[in-house]
Parts: C-alpha cells; sequence; structure tokens
C-alpha cells in the first residue's frame, strides 16, 4: 500500500515534466492529466502493488461464493448511502473545527478535486475507475494476504487501509465506515461483480445525480430524503443485531501476529504518509 500511495501520488509529476518538455500542447487538455493519473495508477501502482503482496508467503484461505439476492443487494446498498451520510457528517464537522483552529477554510481535497470535473470526466473517475481499483486493493488482494486470519482480522485491515489511502481529514470517517461494510459483505459473499456494482451506484447516486440535477429542489429533496432514509436503515439494522457479532468462528491468530501486521516498517510509514497528506490538505490546500 505504501508503494502503490508513493507511486500513484508522485509518479504523473516526473510524467508530466516530461510531456511538457515533448509535447506541451497536450497539457491544455484537461483529459489529458486525468487519464495519465489513471495509467499510472492501473499500469504501474497496481501491479507493484500486486506483485509485492504475492511474493510473500502468506496463508490462503478460500472464499465461499454466494450471490446476492436483489433485495439484499439493495438492502446493502441502502446501508452504504447511509454510513456515507452519517459519517460524512463526522468529517465535515472535523474539518469544520480544523478550520476554526487554523483561523481559515481547511483545505477538502474532494470538493476541489471533483469540482473540477466535467460531467464525463466525473463519471470515469469516481463511479467507474474508483470503484474498480477499490475492490483490487481493499478487498481482493487485503483479503489475499489476510483473510486466513480470520473475518475480524480482514474486515479491520481493509477499512483501516482503505481510510488511510484516502489521506484526508474530510474522508477518513465515511472510508473507515464504509471500507468496514465493503469488506464484511465481500468476505461473506466472495461476490466481486455484485459487490463492484453496488459501490459504483453509491458514487453514482452521490456524485453524478447531484451533478445532474443542479439547482433543481426537488431532486436534491429526494436525494436528502433518501440519506436520512439510509441513516434510518442503518439504525435499524444496528438495533436488529444488538448481541448478535457479525464476524463469527475466527482462528485464534498466532503469538505477535498483531504487532507484526501493524508495527511493521512498512505499515507505520504508511500511516505516517497518509497523516501528512492530510496535514498538507489542511494546511495549504
Amino acid at each position: 500500500m505504501l508503494a502503490y500511495l508513493l507511486i500513484y501520488q508522485f509518479l504523473s509529476l516526473p510524467l508530466m515534466l516530461l510531456v511538457k518538455l515533448l509535447c506541451p500542447q497536450l497539457l491544455s487538455s484537461s483529459w489529458f492529466g486525468l487519464l495519465l493519473g489513471e495509467l499510472v495508477q492501473y499500469a504501474i501502482a497496481l501491479p507493484v502493488c500486486w506483485w509485492i503482496a504475492k511474493s510473500a508467503n502468506t496463508p490462503q484461505r478460500p472464499l465461499s461464493r454466494r450471490k446476492l439476492s436483489v433485495s439484499c443487494f439493495f438492502k446493502y446498498l441502502l446501508l452504504s448511502i447511509g454510513l456515507l451520510f452519517l459519517f460524512n457528517l463526522i468529517g465535515t464537522a472535523v474539518n469544520e473545527l480544523l478550520s476554526q483552529l487554523k483561523g481559515s477554510p481547511a483545505g477538502n481535497l474532494v470538493e476541489q478535486s471533483v469540482g473540477s470535473y466535467t460531467l464525463w470526466q466525473m463519471v470515469l473517475v469516481t463511479v467507474i475507475s474508483a470503484p474498480l481499483g477499490e475492490e483490487l486493493l481493499f478487498r481482493k488482494l487485503v483479503y489475499r494476504c489476510v483473510g486466513a486470519y480470520g473475518d475480524k482480522a480482514y474486515v479491520f485491515t481493509s477499512a483501516c487501509l482503505f481510510m488511510l489511502m484516502h489521506g484526508n481529514v474530510v474522508q477518513y470517517p465515511y472510508a473507515f465506515a464504509l471500507g468496514g461494510l465493503f469488506a464484511w459483505v465481500y468476505c461473506k459473499t466472495g461476490s466481486f461483480v455484485e459487490h463492484h456494482s453496488a459501490a459504483c451506484l453509491c458514487q453514482f447516486y452521490r456524485r453524478v445525480i447531484p451533478y445532474l440535477a443542479g439547482e433543481s429542489e426537488l431532486v436534491l429533496s429526494l436525494l436528502g430524503m433518501l440519506y436520512l432514509l439510509g441513516a434510518a436503515y442503518v439504525g435499524y439494522t444496528l438495533w436488529r443485531c444488538r448481541g448478535r457479532h457479525p464476524l463469527q468462528n475466527d482462528p485464534k491468530l498466532p503469538e505477535g501476529a498483531l504487532d507484526a501486521a501493524l508495527l511493521n516498517v512498512g505499515m507505520l510509514l504508511f500511516t505516517a504518509a497518509s497523516f501528512a497528506m492530510a496535514g498538507y490538505v489542511i494546511l495549504y490546500l
């Protein structure tokens, strides 16, 4: 994850400088920088990350494959929308508190980036590319690495890594919540296509529909009502699950396994890099 973060964040810069020297007219297109970032992610960062992970001799636990029914799929989607709404409130409140302490608005990397996209750029990045990369990295790859140590270890690790990869205080709370939900559903179903579809629809609802709605009060009111319905469904689900633990039958971790997972040099550097990115966004963007 550290290698992925560094490659994805910093390799585009020297490539952009090279293009500026050799073919500067390409930089006039807003699509060029966006597509260059996607190329770096899928052609370099992801393969390097997979190669490092697969080179480790980690035990494997097969996933049981189970299709989601239509009703379960939409319940899962509604939970995603509810968690996104509730935990985004927390991230926004923390960002507002930091703004008060700073004496000026703290940076919000998400809004600054997405606000500059055209409709089709937003669809490509937020609805198609981002969910695909997240599924490959934080569900499939993380399960391959830590799935043998049980559902609890997998869900917690996936949620933490998904949160840290965002490098943004506003996104930390909901990234952790959604990362945990997505990982839990993945380890229970082993379903990639349905799981990826739910993530795409969640992003479509969050980004594309408000963009298309513009200033339409009716559409924005309906979106708000669905957010509230999702939040209510989160509360209902927690009430139904009271006294029951959704992650059962975890194998006992070998002695020292958690220290090895959380206190290794790569994990500590990855955490520090994420916090450094978050601090830079707050102070300078």
